[in-house]
């Protein structure tokens, strides 16, 4: 029996609506320590003279670059962390969400930064810093306020594969202490 392809359309996106309303609703169970909205950009310039110095026909989107802006990722929040809070370990919450794997798109993260009360006005200048260290980082860096869960929809908008997280769910660091115990 063929299923006719708007049958077969609807039942897709209804999976993937699905399925980006369960990572939004994970993502707000942490509202309340959220104080800070990143956009992350990666240089795709220097991402694309990688693969040609290996001779690599793969895309941007190819899962061993992903691997590589995970990478990168990971780099950055274990810097982050340590030049927030030296070695007191615990008291950071960082909820990266990879976007721009499509084709023609430019690779970057939306992440969701909690800090306790005493870092907050040194966030902006120091993810701006660390990012540019960051391998294959870009120069676009914004670095906000939290507001409001609008954030958290935008962060997960671009959901469009049921088989591939957006959550880079190997990089999330969650507070394991109270941030007021973070002096």
């Amino acid at each position: 029996m063929m299923i006719p392809i708007d049958k077969f359309q609807e039942k897709h996106f209804e999976i993937l609506d699905k399925f980006r309303s369960k990572n939004e609703e994970w993502i707000l169970q942490h509202q309340h320590l959220i104080t800070h909205s990143l956009t992350l950009t990666f240089d795709c310039r220097h991402l694309l003279r990688t693969l040609n110095k290996y001779q690599s026909s793969q895309t941007l989107n190819h899962p061993d670059v992903v691997e590589w802006l995970q990478a990168s990722m990971r780099y950055f929040k274990n810097r982050l962390n340590k030049s927030l809070y030296g070695n007191r370990r615990g008291r950071i919450l960082l909820i990266p969400v990879i976007e721009g794997l499509g084709i023609d798109q430019k690779p970057h993260y939306h992440c969701h930064l909690g800090v306790s009360k005493d870092r907050f006005d040194a966030v902006e200048a120091k993810v701006k810093s660390i990012w540019k260290e960051v391998p294959f980082g870009g120069t676009q860096v914004v670095v906000k306020p939290y507001r409001d869960h609008g954030w958290v929809g935008y962060s997960t908008k671009n959901t469009l594969f049921a088989n591939r997280e957006s959550i880079d769910w190997m990089n999330i660091l969650l507070p394991t202490c109270s941030s007021s115990t973070a002096e």
